[in-house]
């Protein structure tokens, strides 16, 4: 796998490899980690179910919010600098969740939580792959966001069995060290932001050469090097198809993740619970895997349709059943669908408005997609402890799905407005 650029070997695979170790820590403690906590912090305070999963959409939002920034950032000064500090935010927001009391102190740790897995998670790792690759982007995206994948599957279960060995506080503690200890050397010695850098080209490519004046030619794809601002990006159907394919689509999965062990704890222990999250993880994994092979290939939008339509379909199912046959192998197909979806976002991003403005794009597009996917937790946390039930939550984020694959319809390569 590994090719050579001159004399040197392509550094971009080692990119790769970094950037799914920094997505396992900071998915498993970022993302996954919420449903793990949320009940345990429940019974600690003795905090209604609601409240703590308003917390959690405080998190999502916030994360929206800090991505305008962080995005802009990672394209101005690298991606270095920004998983440094994040992983210093990330692990006092940590540190702090197990010796707060007060509901006041519960938002302002996840404020200061969400900040740091910003800052740590998909952004700066996605706009290191989109650097580092362009022919086979989707490819080595697929593998670094196995990362993500493997942080719920390994560190889901350990977390559960920690806590119910040594407690929420301890657990936490823990977490925040093992952040430390492993994000700011990677992050150090390991993270190159550009191919340019270590004068290569992406993907491995060896330089090329003018036949008539001999000059090493340039990456300049414009499709790829074109700059956007903000504004420019706004004005266009294909920002603004993607945002609410995304808010909409994500909005469900994220709504089922947060709350996936608390409703199949309804159905088996909370232990067992959690290592069902595995099996979700570990098909997101095979699903992203095999999504690689090809989908730099096809027409990005239709891969999504089918994810989203799919994922839909499992979740009403389990809304009307629960027997464990359905709920197993409504997970797998879940998490079949889970990972590839994340992956498409930032591949149709990276598609549509080049590697240039990747962050700046990415972030805004992310500000709207966290804000407002962030109300789907809080909304199915009301809506059980209204009714006691997971049914009708499942049902209207059933509905959405539907919706969301009608906006990726739209989602085609953005025309520039200089041409």
């Amino acid at each position: 796998m590994i090719e050579s650029t001159g004399k040197r070997p392509f550094f971009g695979w080692r990119i790769m490899i970094v950037s799914t170790i920094l997505m396992f820590i900071a998915s498993g403690m970022g993302f996954y980690s919420h449903s793990v906590i949320l009940v345990p912090l429940q019974d600690l305070y003795g905090w209604s179910r609601g409240i703590v999963s308003s917390a959690v959409t405080l998190f999502f939002f916030v994360y929206g919010v800090a991505g305008v920034y962080v995005g802009r950032k990672i394209d101005q000064i690298g991606s270095k600098p920004v998983l440094i500090i994040g992983a210093i935010i990330f692990s006092s927001g940590l540190f702090l969740l197990s010796i707060i009391n007060q509901i006041w102190q519960l938002y302002l740790v996840y404020t200061i939580l969400a900040i740091g897995f910003c800052c740590t998670a998909l952004l700066p790792t996605n706009a290191l792959i989109t650097n580092w690759f362009i022919r086979r982007r989707g490819f080595a995206l697929s593998l670094t966001m196995n990362g993500l994948s493997l942080g719920g599957m390994v560190l889901v279960p350990l977390m559960t069995i920690s806590i119910a060995n040594w407690g929420i506080k301890t657990t936490l503690m823990l977490m925040g060290s093992l952040l430390l200890i492993i994000f700011i050397p990677i992050s150090l010695v390991f993270v190159v932001q550009r191919p340019a850098d270590l004068d290569q080209l992406p993907d491995g490519d060896a330089p090329r050469t003018d036949a008539e004046s001999g000059d090493q030619v340039k990456f300049t794809e414009t499709s790829h090097s074109v700059s956007w601002t903000r504004a420019g990006a706004m004005k266009t159907l294909t920002f603004w198809s993607i945002v609410m394919t995304f808010l909409l689509a994500q909005g469900a999965q994220i709504s089922f993740l947060i709350h996936q062990i608390p409703f199949l704890s309804q159905y088996m222990d909370p232990v067992k619970a959690g290592f069902v999250v595995s099996i979700t993880t570990g098909a997101s994994m095979l699903g992203r895997s095999f999504l690689g092979l090809f989908v730099d290939r096809y027409d990005k939008r239709y891969t999504v349709m089918i994810c989203i339509l799919l994922q839909a379909a499992v979740v009403s199912a389990m809304a009307f059943n629960q027997s464990l046959p359905v709920l197993y192998a409504g997970t797998f197909i879940f998490g079949l669908t889970m990972g590839s979806i994340l992956m498409l976002q930032s591949l149709l991003i990276g598609d549509c408005f080049g590697l240039a403005s990747f962050g700046t794009v990415m972030g805004i597009s992310g500000l709207f997609v966290g804000m407002g996917s962030s109300f789907g937790p809080m909304l199915s946390g009301f809506i059980y402890d209204y009714t006691r039930s997971y049914q009708v939550a499942f049902v209207i984020f059933s509905i959405v799905g539907l919706v969301a694959a009608i906006c990726a319809c739209f989602a085609r390569p953005a025309i520039h407005p200089q041409g």
